[in-house]
């Protein structure tokens, strides 16, 4: 039996020896952030389980580690416990290319291949499969089915909004007043409509937009699997042939995360709903 050498009970006890290396690299970017910003301790820790989820996550999709900033400092443990209580949720999106032919273990429903067909034309944008690097905050909640347009997002913290908007002729009337569903593209992108919807959501409105089709796919395959399972579509941000048309999809009767096509961004349908979707700058 080898004997356990006497000396040793007298050296410096290391504890980073015994952290993974997602913990050090957590405590790594609180540290830095700690330091940079000048914020407080216990708002930090408020932070540490996400950036360690979100790290992990990551690795488990990508297939290898992603360092993950700092959270920015206009969010706060106050604010996140808000928007948590409304459904959005925190996550953080690398700047990751997300070819045809990736082959990512995550990676389980990739768009159909009529996107990278019109990545490949050029009828939309170079990077459209490319992730932003940022913090975003995502309306984590289900899609529903279709029911003769009367089918609601559950528990919508929109609900009051758009039912106003729709009593100011701001948006189009619909059977269902507080739907998000029967709103064009072009009507979500009205100032006034952003800045109503910002409002709602406690953030600024310069800061929201609609999912990319790749970001609603990724977060479909690492989050949110059930947004494929329904028969709904909804609205994203990417613009086809130069903004004659905008980007759509989802339906799980035409593949479900996999799903993408377009319509014109005048279109509504009691199928076609939209999630906002907020992206934080980078500290």
């Amino acid at each position: 039996m080898e004997r356990f050498p006497g000396y040793k009970i007298y050296e410096e006890y290391n504890p980073d020896q015994y952290k993974t290396s997602v913990q050090k690299k957590v405590e790594k970017v609180l540290g830095e952030a700690q330091k940079e910003k000048g914020r407080a301790a216990p708002e930090l820790l408020e932070f540490r389980e996400l950036i360690e989820q979100e790290t992990e996550s990551l690795r488990n999709f990508f297939g290898h580690d992603i360092e993950v900033p700092p959270l920015p400092p206009e969010i706060t443990p106050e604010r996140y416990d808000k928007w948590k209580e409304v459904g959005l949720e925190l996550h953080y999106l690398p700047a990751e290319e997300m070819k045809k032919d990736s082959n990512f273990p995550g990676w389980k429903k990739k768009p159909e291949d009529w996107f990278y067909e019109k990545l490949k034309a050029k009828e939309i944008a170079a990077d459209s499969a490319t992730l932003s690097a940022a913090w975003m905050l995502i309306d984590g909640r289900e899609k529903p089915n279709y029911k003769d347009g009367k089918q609601a997002y559950k528990e919508d913290a929109l609900a009051e909004t758009l039912e106003d908007l729709r009593k100011r002729k701001i948006i189009t009337e619909f059977k269902v007043k507080n739907s998000r569903f029967n709103i064009s593209w072009d009507e979500l992108n009205k100032p006034e409509v952003k800045k109503a919807i910002a409002e709602a959501l406690d953030v600024p409105p310069e800061s929201l937009r609609l999912p990319r089709a790749i970001e609603w796919n990724y977060m479909g395959n690492v989050y949110y699997p059930k947004w494929g399972e329904t028969n709904t579509w909804e609205w994203f941000e990417d613009s086809y042939q130069k903004g004659a048309g905008r980007l759509v999809g989802g339906s799980s009767r035409y593949g479900g995360l996999s799903h993408v096509y377009w319509p014109v961004p005048d279109d509504r349908g009691d199928r076609l709903g939209f999630r906002p979707q907020v992206v934080f700058s980078q500290p």
